[in-house]
């Protein structure tokens, strides 16, 4: 009786299970962003459910990557220029030695894995160019090390150092700017109104730091060629032996502003290194009583925004808006590309009227239907989550019903055996 009443359990046990929501593994959570301000601040999880970054190499000329658990995947092989215009090698075996690097491709691309950190773009890949840094870097090392990216068809260069100018630093970066690529670097952390080399060269994004209530940092360097600022104080790191600190200063801003480049490139393959630019300048969030398409030296156009640049159409102006005799930036950007009517509800053959509004209403009404958005997608994987709670909740029910009616029937049968022994 045992057996046949353990064999019926088993079977029901099994069917109950069938019906009960898949149990979610590791590598599939969802990044617990909340950790690192600055994932928050920025949106990372509305950002990460359009794209994360995929397709997109990042050129990050600094002291080399140490392959760690979080840096390991999106990490490729790069190239060592620390003792000269030549490369000596690649640029992750252990040659960290002041942790910049590391800490730079962990803010931009970090995958999260070995329960690390995760940058702003998880799904870039890293280009690792180093350079010599100890005792102040060498321009003609740093020279050869954009030249290198640059050969390999990087979408984006992190620069989050300071040298001196020289023609051939300049020659470098102009290079890159000439190849579409987008050259990102930290404005300096002297809290004077000095932008250092190479942010201060035409057409770079210069990148200034905030803390976590948008105030501008005090030891961010500030001036007219500053166009934008991010997180920067506080910021959860790691060093080139994986070990959890905190940092403060423009590069990591500039790391930001880098995974922001990213995140736009990667969403719009087809746009260029200026519309790009366009797009993130046009968007920022305005700080320092800014409005408008207004900079101020501090801010720049204001806090770098990714969720609000992903919103917008591609910008029709497609130079480089921080390079002289480029086209005025615009006041407004081009509504994004309606969606299929089925998703919208609007009647075939209509299409959204553009934006004529300015980039600061632009951008509030990016993050409203980002939001928008978000509550759509969460409002359409509710269902399925309820008709598994409920499938699971009938399993359960119908499993008590079976196991009440075969407890009723040996019941019933054990009553008989006792009546013919009686």
């Amino acid at each position: 009786m045992s057996h046949r009443l353990g064999s019926l359990m088993g079977v029901c046990g099994m069917a109950a299970l069938a019906f009960m929501p898949p149990t979610v593994r590791a590598e599939d959570a969802v990044p617990k962003a909340a950790t690192q301000w600055p994932l928050t601040y920025l949106k990372a999880d509305q950002v990460w459910q359009h794209t994360k970054g995929a397709g997109v190499t990042v050129g990050l000329v600094d002291s080399g990557v140490s392959p760690l658990g979080d840096t390991r995947d999106n990490l490729l092989p790069g190239a060592d220029f620390s003792l000269g215009p030549d490369s000596t090698g690649i640029a992750h075996v252990d040659t960290d030695i002041d942790s910049h690097g590391t800490t730079m491709d962990v803010l931009i691309a970090g995958t999260g894995a070995g329960d690390g950190l995760h940058g702003l773009a998880p799904e870039a890949k890293i280009l690792p160019v180093r350079m010599q840094q100890e005792d102040g870097s060498d321009p003609v090392h740093i020279a050869a090390a954009i030249n290198y990216a640059v050969a390999q068809h990087v979408k984006v260069i992190n620069m989050s150092l300071g040298t001196a100018d020289t023609p051939g630093m300049a020659a470098a970066v102009k290079q890159a700017e000439a190849a579409d690529i987008v050259v990102v670097a930290a404005a300096g952390n002297y809290g004077t109104e000095h932008v250092i080399i190479p942010a201060a060269y035409p057409g770079v994004v210069a990148a200034g730091a905030i803390d976590d209530t948008g105030a501008r940092w005090s030891g961010s360097s500030y001036g007219p060629q500053v166009a934008l600022t991010a997180p920067g104080v506080g910021i959860p790191v790691e060093d080139a032996s994986g070990i959890p600190k905190t940092s403060k200063g423009t590069s990591e801003a500039s790391a930001y502003v880098t995974a922001s480049v990213a995140l736009v490139r990667s969403m719009h393959p087809d746009w260029t290194a200026g519309q790009t630019i366009r797009a993130l300048l046009a968007t920022a969030t305005k700080a320092g009583g800014a409005s408008g398409l207004q900079r101020d030296d501090a801010y720049g156009y204001g806090i770098v925004n990714p969720l609000a640049a992903l919103y917008v159409g591609a910008p029709v102006a497609k130079d480089n808006p921080l390079l002289s005799g480029a086209a005025p930036l615009a006041a407004s950007l081009p509504a994004p590309a309606p969606a299929p009517a089925a998703s919208t509800g609007a009647a075939p053959g209509t299409s959204a009227t553009p934006a004529q509004s300015s980039p600061a209403h632009m951008s509030t009404e990016a993050l409203k239907g980002s939001t928008n958005a978000a509550a759509t997608a969460k409002t359409t994987l509710l269902p399925s989550r309820r008709d598994k709670i409920l499938a699971a909740f009938a399993a359960v029910v119908i499993l008590a019903m079976m196991l009440w009616l075969v407890a009723g029937a040996l019941k019933r049968r054990a009553d008989r055996r006792n009546r013919l022994w009686r």
